[in-house]
């Protein structure tokens, strides 16, 4: 049997049944230039003459076939180290079908064992973390593929040495990473794909599961929803061809006693924030459902108030449930929140936001001050945070004074940029933020399964290149039914990919892609830009040093409704050369050399 394997970058992205570049075969080496304290990852490429076993742990893994034709890839490191080493793990990635067919790359898996194809080739990522505290300037370990047949011993048939050199700077040295990462959260979702009950001790578990791979990712935001289903399921309800549950409900339980009065559980509420700030998401709660919620014609139980709003309760009398169905009861429960989160102490912290209060369905900009008005005039003494995401230019003059912070898609920020980096001082100097965010459109940049991955590392480099504060995104984990099998949804309005960075796995815990590990690795070089401000580069210096080239004229960007046209490289190899520069910049900075 033939063994064909070849080194390739962690921006690369596999289809599978297509050829593989030939510089990927001649690749048989691999160097990389790492800070302390950072993970890393690339891919080893593997085809196989035969139809073949592979096995990636030292557990005696075997096919439903049998014996014959078995590869283990191993991980060793040259110098055999019990403490303070570099440790390197390899997963096979999983394919699955993009909206063209094609089966692409995306899922890393947690299975150690796979049936090869003949003459298929399969990727494997590699990943490991340098630890904090290494002192040693250079770190390397070899991969070697045995290959074993029946009871045979098994043969060494290659071996793949892997170079990393430490610089002397620690990612970990900066007070603080600056990034604010706002990825929101849909635990009724995780729910129904896991069949459990909504807020069961069966949910929690997969609740904190998922929440401690966000704040892995140094997620800054909680989202708490306060009303039924602010974003009316998507509009599921009218996707007939693919039927899948996407509503959102409540975190508060309401209930009117036989007395007539109005009483707020807020448990549920409580339990997922405190959770959140338990694993470090812990800078900002968002609550969902108290301004521009999403209509579509799905219906609003309140009458005599212009916002959807969906407040459901039961009623002790009656026995049975019921909605909100004056402005006067809506305020009384809006009261209630405010202040129970005043007496927890969140409140300094708690921003209300709106999701897209201008889109088509609205269209008067006066109804949005209405609820700002509305909501103002509940508990006057207090000041409340707004957080609006936007697609309208419109906003910019009419609440510049009003808004706490600011979320842009990409197209509206290209083309208002500079009032909008004009006013973000004074939005900063108020403890303001100011975002951006892609949602299905624009085609690029964005975190499609189709997208370049080198797109999916770039969104801290936007964000930085641009002067923001964070990126936004509307998911990290909804799912249509089967997204293992079926991730498109709603195509062609949405792309595969849309949802979610990461799916569902058999064990109530996320299986991540390699989406998102490739932001992660824009978020570790996010902080390397900070630690040049630190040592007393401006922005204008690092934009034109190191990032015009690659992302660039900011000038020149232009926008349209659906697309945007900026010039940035998609060549992994100009952002790896930026990046070790810097590295190396920084250490010399120190005077650590």
């Amino acid at each position: 049997m033939q063994i064909y394997y070849g080194l390739v970058d962690s921006a690369y992205k596999h289809i599978k049944y297509k050829n593989i570049p030939e510089p990927i075969w001649n690749t048989k080496n691999m160097e990389l230039t790492l800070a302390k304290g950072e993970r890393f990852a690339f891919q080893l490429i593997l085809k196989f003459s035969d139809e073949s076993f592979c096995s990636l742990d030292l557990n005696n893994n075997v096919s439903w076939k049998g014996l014959n034709n078995r590869v283990r890839i191993g991980i060793e490191p040259n110098q055999l180290e019990k403490c303070n080493s570099i440790e390197a793990k390899a997963y096979f990635l999983g394919y699955v079908e993009n909206d063209d067919g094609l089966m692409i790359a995306d899922p890393i898996l947690k299975q150690t064992g796979k049936l090869l194809e003949k003459n298929i080739s399969q990727s494997i990522w590699v990943e490991g973390k340098v630890p904090s505290n290494y002192n040693k300037k250079l770190f390397e370990f070899r991969i070697n593929i045995w290959e074993q047949n029946g009871f045979e011993d098994e043969k060494k048939i290659a071996t793949i040495p892997i170079k990393i050199n430490i610089t002397n700077f620690s990612i970990n040295l900066l007070k603080k990473n600056s990034f604010t990462l706002d990825l929101w959260q849909h635990p009724s979702n995780w729910a129904r794909m896991y069949h459990v009950p909504l807020w069961s001790e069966e949910h929690w578990d997969i609740i904190k599961n998922y929440l401690k791979e966000l704040a892995s990712l140094g997620q800054k935001t909680i989202t708490g929803i306060v009303s039924e289903m602010p974003w009316c399921g998507q509009e599921c309800y009218k996707v007939s061809n693919y039927p899948s549950n996407l509503f959102e409900h409540t975190m508060v339980v309401v209930k009117k006693k036989k007395n007539g009065e109005f009483i707020c559980d807020f448990n549920i509420i409580d339990r997922y924030i405190e959770t959140s700030i338990h694993l470090g998401i812990c800078e900002e709660i968002e609550l969902f459902g108290l301004i521009g919620v999403w209509d579509n014609n799905f219906g609003k139980p309140i009458k005599d108030y212009s916002d959807a709003i969906r407040i459901r309760y039961f009623d002790e009398n009656s026995r049975s449930f019921k909605y909100l169905r004056k402005k006067e009861k809506l305020k009384e429960y809006i009261l209630q929140i405010f202040n129970h989160f005043i007496e927890k102490k969140w409140w300094n912290i708690t921003k209300i936001i709106c999701d897209e209060p201008l889109s088509d369905e609205y269209g008067d900009i006066e109804l949005f001050c209405d609820w700002i008005k509305f909501l103002n005039e509940i508990k006057s003494d207090i000041r409340i945070k707004y957080k609006v995401v936007f697609t309208k230019g419109t906003f910019i003059d009419r609440f510049k004074n009003i808004l706490n912070d600011w979320v842009p898609d990409l197209q509206t920020f290209i083309n208002y940029r500079k009032k909008i980096i004009n006013m973000k001082n004074e939005i900063n100097k108020h403890g303001g933020k100011i975002y951006w965010y892609v949602c299905c459109i624009p085609d690029k940049p964005n975190n499609f399964i189709v997208s370049p991955l080198i797109e999916n590392r770039l969104i801290s480099w936007f964000t930085y290149y641009f002067g923001l504060d964070g990126f936004l995104r509307w998911d990290y984990a909804i799912w249509p039914n089967d997204p293992w099998r079926k991730p498109s949804y709603k195509f062609p309005a949405w792309k595969a990919g849309d949802m979610f960075f990461v799916y569902p796995g058999n064990d109530g815990k996320p299986i991540r892609t390699i989406r998102w590990e490739n932001l992660r690795f824009g978020i570790q070089d996010f902080q390397l830009f900070l630690a040049l401000e630190e040592r007393g580069y401006d922005i204008e210096r690092i934009r034109k040093e190191f990032l015009q080239s690659v992302l660039g004229d900011l000038d020149k960007m232009e926008s349209t409704k659906e697309n945007v046209k900026i010039d940035y490289s998609l060549d992994y190899l100009k952002y790896e050369e930026i990046r070790v520069l810097i590295l190396k910049k920084l250490e010399e900075m120190n005077g650590l050399k």
